[in-house]
């Protein structure tokens, strides 16, 4: 017998336990998966709850088609700008630096070569700028990339043989106004009406209405100003020149927003109505962007933002964690992907909106879309719904809203399911440890007793108390304690045997040994004959001892070869009652059964009548003179009860369940016949080869002792 090297780990019932516990962490994975197949829904009626909103917003916007109307120009082509002018929070410091503007850096706008009127591609011209209006005029930044400066000369009268800006607007009376801004040195400026003619750009007049300042900078320069709101309609342009020859100073590139020769070519602008705007306010809900563009997709009003700016966030009231909600809150962080307020958003400083949801609503027909940011961080969802002048449509509404709500949602599910899935594995795994330890310690005693009824030579010395559970181990409780009865009863039966064996063993022998030692002592032939029947009456009887204790042993070994056969039981009982009848004639025999019926059974005819044999001898042994032996047999729905019955002493209680055990018996010893108790023994054997219950009792007026065999009946 080869053993492992390693020996094999011991897992207690606790630690299997805590591993069906784990199992409960199926479910906060089957209820994440459930989550996450629920964002389709929750897009659905976040896009169906939007839509309805904004055709809301359109309605309440049909009332009032004079927004529209007093906003709308002609359309325009493509190359032509339109800007929506903002407000802004605080007035602007003319100083040529961006600190002012930091809080507006979203609305920065960036023109290269491809927006060049006049330039070669060597050019490093380009700038970035950005608009804004307070109180009564309209701030504007250029933040201008140029790798040569060239100011202008003092002694010329042309202001553009130097770098500089130009402002072409249109007036209130339709009229195109050209403006230059130079300078011979950074600082202050001012603007200079002009017209040109084939020289150059001729100063009219200067403005003292447009003024601002001039900055260097590493990359070239900065031009803050700032233009009266009066000056202004709904046209304006801009362009800076470039001019890096500073000897002939011709003009080497010009970058313009629009068009500055004429009218036609110049941006549009747009200021929002503050009418408009009110009343869209009042409709804004958080975390949402409306928009309203007239029919020839500009913008013309404009509320609300998809992200909170630090103010609105400081001012919300603030969770107060515990130190264990917050660790739990970081970990979430952690493992949860959380809404993000930094992502680059290509509408935000939109003034044209011509996208398709756009193109849908102004044709008539509403529209739902979502688009990704640039840099994936959300998905913005936009509604769009026509608004309607009578039957015409006059303008379009649109309101916008990011994937963060869906995300917060989905979130909060996460944390609440997770939190509920750990605070059941918690619960369930001290519920489940404390029935482990209850088990185990039910286990352990059930152990120590079992350890303590046992002796170590293999003795019963004690008995195990039998509990009342009601469970698995109250039953095997309850039945080790019934082995260790039977156990103890086995044992006793051994520890009988050998004194039964010796009893019945002595005395042929002592008959055998007197006998030879007369034989020794005595010459006497007729004696020694006396003496010699003696000892061979004596090894008849160890003979007919070793006979019946092997006789048992005989018969399980041809129960296993036995064949079954079907057989009427009648007609063996009739049998045999006839021959105990002829080899008992002083004794009279009851046979009762019913003439009309059948009794077929499966088994061995000659088994079952040595089973009738023992009963019927053990009957007679124990039965009172003139007192009849009846044997009856009788039929059931399933089943076959033959009994054997006899007046006389009757059993013990104790001996009841024991009497078909081997070497059992309540018999007295009669005569020189030796009696090991084996005939009951044998009894039950051919009962359990023929699949039926045996059982001994007492008469029920407790006259005798009957024998009940209960044999299954044998299917047609």
């Amino acid at each position: 017998m080869t053993t492992s090297r390693f020996p094999r780990m011991r897992i207690s019932i606790r630690f299997k336990l805590l591993l069906v516990a784990s199992s409960l962490l199926i479910i906060p994975w089957i209820g994440t998966q459930y989550i996450q197949e629920m964002e389709s829904y929750l897009r659905q009626q976040q896009e169906q709850a939007l839509l309805t909103r904004t055709q809301m917003v359109a309605t309440v916007m049909q009332g009032r088609p004079e927004l529209f109307q007093s906003k709308t120009v002609a359309p325009l082509p493509t190359r032509v700008q339109h800007i929506f002018v903002r407000p802004l929070h605080s007035q602007i410091l003319l100083d040529g630096y961006l600190d002012d503007w930091a809080p507006y850096q979203e609305r920065m706008q960036l023109f290269n070569l491809n927006h060049a009127i006049k330039g070669s591609e060597m050019s490093s011209l380009a700038f970035e700028h950005q608009l804004g209006t307070y109180q009564k005029y309209m701030y504007v930044v250029f933040k201008v990339t140029d790798n040569r400066i060239v100011y202008r000369d003092p002694n010329s009268l042309l202001l553009d043989k130097s770098d500089h800006l130009i402002i072409a607007l249109q007036d209130g009376q339709g009229l195109l106004r050209q403006y230059i801004i130079t300078t011979i040195a950074p600082g202050w400026v001012n603007a200079h009406e002009v017209e040109f003619d084939k020289n150059g750009a001729r100063s009219l007049r200067p403005e003292y209405k447009i003024k601002g300042e001039w900055q260097e900078t590493e990359q070239g320069y900065n031009v803050e100003f700032r233009i009266p709101l009066s000056m202004l309609h709904n046209r304006i342009s801009f362009a800076i020149a470039d001019i890096d020859n500073p000897v002939n100073r011709e003009t080497d590139t010009i970058i313009a927003t629009a068009g500055i020769e004429n009218n036609a070519t110049l941006g549009t602008m747009m200021f929002p109505s503050s009418e408009a705007e009110t009343l869209l306010a009042r409709l804004q809900q958080p975390l949402t962007r409306t928009w309203v563009i007239d029919k020839n997709y500009r913008v013309i009003a404009r509320t609300g933002e998809l992200t909170q700016d630090d103010d609105e966030q400081a001012a919300n009231p603030k969770h107060q964690y515990s130190f264990i909600s917050g660790l739990m809150s970081l970990f979430y962080k952690m493992i949860l992907k959380q809404p993000t307020t930094e992502f680059h958003d290509e509408l935000l400083n939109a003034s044209r909106l011509n996208s398709q949801e756009f193109k849908q609503a102004l044709n008539g027909q509403s529209d739902i879309r979502w688009r990704q940011t640039p840099d994936k961080e959300v998905n913005i969802l936009t509604a769009a719904y026509p608004v309607f002048e009578g039957d015409k449509v006059i303008g379009a509404v649109a309101i916008e809203q990011t994937s963060n709500s869906i995300l917060l949602v989905q979130n909060r599910a996460l944390e609440i399911l997770f939190n509920l899935s750990a605070l059941a594995f918690v619960i369930a795994s001290v519920v489940l440890l404390l029935f482990a330890s209850r088990l185990t310690s039910r286990v352990r005693r059930l152990r120590d007793a079992t350890n303590q009824a046992i002796s170590s030579d293999g003795r019963v010395i004690g008995r195990i108390a039998i509990t009342r559970a009601r469970d698995e181990i109250g039953d095997l409780s309850r039945g080790v304690s019934d082995m260790l009865e039977r156990l103890a009863q086995y044992n006793r039966y051994l520890e009988s045997m050998a004194s039964k064996l010796s009893h019945e063993l002595r005395t042929p022998i002592t008959v055998v040994r007197s006998s030879l030692e007369n034989m020794n002592e005595n010459s006497n032939p007729q004696d020694i004959a006396t003496y010699t029947q003696r000892a061979r009456e004596g090894i008849d009887r160890l003979n007919n001892i070793l006979t019946r204790m092997s006789e048992a042993t005989r018969l399980e070994q041809t129960l296993q070869s036995e064949i079954a056969q079907h057989f009427e039981l009648r007609d063996v009982i009739d049998g045999c009652v006839e021959g105990y009848k002829l080899a008992h004639e002083d004794i009279r025999f009851n046979l009762v059964v019913d003439g009309e019926q059948t009794y077929p059974i499966i088994g061995t005819p000659d088994l079952i009548a040595q089973m009738l044999d023992k009963l019927v001898s053990n009957a007679i042994d124990f039965h009172q003179k003139n007192t009849p032996i009846q044997i009856m047999l009788t039929r059931h729905a399933k089943a076959l009860q033959l009994v054997v019955s006899n007046s006389g002493p009757v059993l013990p209680a104790d001996m009841q369940a024991n009497l078909f055990e081997s070497m059992v018996s309540v018999r007295e010893q009669k005569g020189e016949q030796a009696h090991l108790g084996l005939g009951l023994y044998i009894v039950r054997l051919i009962a359990d080869f023929h699949h039926a219950k045996v059982q001994a009792r007492n008469r029920q007026d407790n006259s005798g002792v009957e024998f009940v065999i209960t044999l299954p009946l044998a299917s047609a």
